[in-house]
């Protein structure tokens, strides 16, 4: 008798415990680091929305490529009220760490995530940007549940060919014309749609990110698996017309175009999209629209052609080439709406990131000046430019400008933690 007493005991404060773990989760509240109880080395952000009308609720898992997980949440949690989806971010992925191991601490994460908030994964989609885009794309093609996937900034093929797959590609990003080759290597897939935006290599902003959340409910409306919902389809399609009529208005014709095929994509099956096609025949006999798509493609040629050149000019041109090639690429990007310029910027910063990281392992100090150069000026507002080279300067036993150079990184919000754990700069 003792002995089941002392077991009811155990079991009815273990069920306190759980109860008291569930109670920390307030709606409405960002959780920027709850760590996992089986790991303690593994943490999420979440975002409960005030209201959700379904039973089963749907989710978004982030991958972020800084392992910044909070970032996303915080960014789209007025959205998540708006649509009663769940934000939650993986801490646990970053760039430099391999799929094993990335994979490995999420099958970790969707465990608990699933004992503790009752998440199905048919309700779950993951959404990745830059190195975060191929983390969730390979994570979802491990999981033959989860069949929705979200990128942006970067892309690969997915091992499972059933996963719903939606893009998001800045026309201002370095990567554009990569995400464009792979979505005309797509064309035939109806499991897949990428939007173009006017942003950059970052996290979309929450008006172009807000198609992601009605893509998921739309998606799950066709596929049957939540009942559909007329009034919001209908709502949906009147925004997509009045954006579709605006960009006729203005003439930005291809745009136009492909937010008709965005509307028919989303809507069919749930409402008529004989508007949107008609559109799409229209505009597709427009001289001006063949106009816009040979200016595009004659862009692509001259960006491929300046890029063979940046990378030929790397290491051969001084840095007074440099800086005036720089400044014309800035002053050109202010009035050209094809983003070719700020595109090509973002090519010079991902070589200075990757020449400046070679240098570092080889150590090479000389070499590290113009590399530094090049990706300071053509991405001055990146912390990690100005990290990197507080880290040279201390290597030329320079205190007073690594300090500087540190000072500026900290401003720009590089993470605090990698100061302290770096052996050039901690002492500082």
């Amino acid at each position: 008798m003792k002995k089941i007493l002392i077991f009811y005991c155990l079991t009815f404060l273990l069920l306190l415990q759980a109860c008291s773990q569930q109670q920390k989760i307030e709606r409405g509240k960002v959780y920027n680091h709850l760590t996992l109880k089986n790991d303690t080395s593994l943490s999420y952000a979440i975002y409960v929305p005030v209201n959700t009308v379904r039973k089963d609720s749907l989710v978004f898992i982030f991958f972020d490529p800084h392992g910044s997980g909070e970032l996303p949440v915080n960014m789209y949690k007025n959205l998540a009220d708006k649509y009663g989806i769940t934000l939650i971010g993986n801490n646990n992925s970053a760039n430099g760490t391999d799929f094993n191991t990335i994979s490995s601490n999420f099958s970790t994460l969707l465990n608990e995530l699933k004992s503790s908030y009752s998440i199905a994964e048919k309700n779950i989609a993951l959404w990745g940007f830059s190195g975060g885009s191929k983390a969730a794309i390979y994570n979802a093609g491990l999981n033959n549940n989860i069949a929705y996937c979200i990128y942006g900034g970067s892309v690969m093929s997915a091992q499972n060919k059933n996963i719903e797959l939606l893009g998001f590609n800045g026309k201002q990003d370095m990567n554009y014309t990569d995400l464009l080759t792979f979505a005309s290597q797509q064309q035939n897939n109806p499991k897949h749609f990428q939007i173009a935006s006017n942003g950059k290599h970052a996290w979309p902003d929450t008006v172009t990110a807000e198609d992601a959340f009605r893509w998921l409910l739309l998606k799950k409306m066709q596929k049957k698996e939540i009942p559909a919902n007329r009034i919001f389809a209908v709502k949906c399609f009147a925004y997509y017309k009045k954006q579709t009529d605006k960009l006729i208005q203005s003439n930005q014709l291809t745009d136009a175009y492909q937010t008709c095929n965005k509307s028919i994509h989303f809507l069919q099956k749930l409402i008529a999209t004989n508007y949107f096609t008609k559109q799409k025949d229209s505009i597709s006999g427009k001289s001006l629209f063949k106009k816009q798509v040979q200016e595009l493609q004659a862009t692509f040629v001259k960006e491929s052609q300046l890029k063979t050149q940046y990378q030929t000019n790397f290491f051969s041109k001084d840095t007074l080439y440099w800086k005036n090639e720089i400044e014309q690429l800035w002053t050109s990007g202010k009035t050209d709406p094809t983003g070719i310029y700020n595109r090509l910027l973002g090519f010079l910063s991902l070589a200075g990131y990757s020449y400046a990281n070679q240098a570092f392992q080889a150590n090479d100090i000389n070499a590290l000046e113009l590399i530094l150069y090049i990706y300071q000026h053509s991405d001055p507002s990146n912390p990690e430019q100005a990290f990197m080279r507080a880290r040279w300067y201390a290597l030329k036993d320079d205190k007073e400008k690594a300090k500087t150079a540190l000072d500026e990184s900290i401003k720009l919000g590089i993470d605090k933690n990698r100061i302290a754990n770096d052996i050039l700069l901690k002492n500082l």
